[in-house]
């Protein structure tokens, strides 16, 4: 990991410091098995390999939260520096929030369910999380009893995909409220182009393997589409959600969904950058709240 980029990440991303993989290996018989030693002694990692990249998220949620958490079967094997750098903006969004409960939305939570669970686990927030993958609610379910957590994550099947919030709220009358909101979107709009490299005269070619199911990376019109949806059901539960916030995998789509707020007449919204190792991705919030900035 690069000095500059590390510097970039969230100032309270405990990953700023690099894992030591030497001890991570002699500590957790797992992981062990996914290393190879080479002969300087350093411990590499294949971040092609897609069992390495399993096994290094589920070490790493066990050493620094104490977390244990299993992914399904080519299920999204989640990002754990990025999904924290994500929850450590929301803490800041939130951060004149004085109420003794938290109350967030995790938008399609995957069989992981990391964000609910690190937000629960973190910061002892409640989450309500949404799923419509039926493999994916199985093990959701699964890594919020085995980690305790009932308490704080509820879980909602989804059965209508097109939807955002609305098939939750008309079952639930509408009455909850929520502090925010926060989505992982199908970044591409096809599965072809989710093994491209964006300007690859510019940029190398992805450093891990790409992993999830077919919904959790690509739909129609990609994340400025799926985004767009979120957008239009916010101006319908503008009152039940206090700010709203998603992340974004393509530069090019910040500027497309900034468009998308203003021909809504939406006026109060931010955006920011999640840097972790070569990967940049990007983060916008907006609120129809008066006291939002």
């Amino acid at each position: 990991m690069s000095r500059i980029f590390q510097k970039q990440m969230h100032v309270r991303n405990v990953f700023r410091t690099p894992p030591d993989y030497t001890d991570l290996a002699i500590k957790y018989p797992e992981f062990r098995k996914v290393c190879r030693l080479e002969l300087n002694g350093k411990v590499y990692i294949d971040y092609k390999n897609e069992m390495a990249l399993r096994a290094l998220t589920r070490t790493l949620l066990l050493e620094y939260f104490q977390l244990d958490v299993e992914f399904a079967p080519g299920s999204l094997v989640p990002t754990l520096p990025l999904r924290l750098n994500y929850i450590l903006w929301l803490e800041d969004l939130l951060e004149s929030r004085k109420e003794d409960t938290i109350k967030g939305i995790d938008i399609g939570c995957g069989s992981s369910c990391i964000y609910s669970l690190l937000a629960a686990k973190k910061n002892k927030w409640s989450m309500l999380a949404l799923e419509s993958n039926l493999i994916n609610l199985d093990y959701a379910n699964g890594n919020i009893e085995r980690n305790n957590l009932q308490k704080f994550v509820t879980l909602f099947a989804q059965k209508q995909t097109g939807q955002i919030f609305r098939e939750y709220f008309e079952n639930n009358n509408g009455y909850e409220n929520f502090d925010f909101c926060l989505c992982n979107p199908p970044f591409y709009d096809t599965l072809a182009s989710a093994n491209k490299t964006r300007n690859p005269q510019k940029r190398p070619p992805p450093h891990n393997c790409p992993t999830g199911f077919t919904e959790e990376l690509f739909c129609e019109g990609g994340e400025v589409k799926f985004v767009e949806k979120i957008i239009t059901e916010s101006l319908m539960y503008a009152k039940e959600i206090r700010i709203f916030t998603t992340m974004l995998g393509h530069k090019s789509s910040l500027s497309k969904v900034l468009d998308i707020l203003k021909e809504n007449k939406i006026q109060q919204f931010c955006s920011t950058e999640f840097h972790q190792g070569n990967t940049t991705r990007w983060g916008i919030a907006w609120s129809f709240c008066l006291e939002f900035s």
